[in-house]
């Protein structure tokens, strides 16, 4: 998709409600873009005037539903939560995105097969596009945590926030992950791991 191109045309929020069904029914392999098309109500001119094939309309509904997430976050988050530790804010975050995956069951359908399309190339594509690989905002909540006394000064902090980052980004393959509610529940597991290696035992 011609990123110059203006992704907004009279039938777009269609779209993409039909593909999140879509797709969230029957997984990215098996989806059709037809049927996509069909339910949406727009002609296939439309379509790829705007987009290049099923593969950029998946892409391009991710970063919606990451837009969409932030929001989401910035309104179901206690403030509060922002001034505990890192590993309760984390869990957190954790939490709310269990809410959001629920809080639209097109999004839940969608949520769940995102995870089953996880070891597919598309991934590799989705992480470049987006930088799934350099979490600033984690990064952001790893300085905090040692400038609190929090994590082991005699952990270097690059190895600290690469070690969180990829572990969280590549769950689904230590771990047996069926359904959104499983990934929520093998992370918290993670970062209670993660807790005991890293965490300073003095700190309060």
């Amino acid at each position: 998709m011609d990123e110059k191109k203006e992704k907004s045309f009279e039938r777009l929020n269609e779209l993409i409600n039909a593909a999140l069904i879509e797709f969230g029914d029957k997984g990215y392999d098996n989806a059709s873009l037809n049927n996509i098309l069909r339910e949406a109500g727009i002609s296939k001119g439309t379509f790829y005037y705007h987009f290049k094939n099923k593969e950029d309309l998946y892409i391009y509904l991710y970063s919606i539903l990451a837009q969409e997430k932030m929001a989401f976050f910035s309104k179901n988050i206690d403030p509060e939560d922002f001034n505990k530790d890192i590993f309760t804010l984390l869990k957190a975050m954790l939490k709310a995105g269990i809410e959001f995956a629920q809080h639209r069951p097109e999004i839940a359908r969608f949520s769940k097969n995102y995870l089953k399309d996880l070891n597919k190339p598309l991934l590799d594509k989705l992480k470049k596009k987006y930088n799934l690989e350099s979490n600033d905002y984690l990064d952001v909540l790893i300085d905090r945590a040692y400038e609190r006394g929090e994590i082991r000064e005699d952990l270097p902090k690059r190895f600290i926030k690469n070690m969180i980052n990829y572990l969280l980004i590549n769950l689904h393959e230590i771990s047996s992950i069926i359904d959104i509610e499983d990934y929520v529940k093998e992370a918290n597991y993670l970062i209670d791991f993660i807790k005991d290696g890293i965490s300073r035992k003095d700190a309060k």
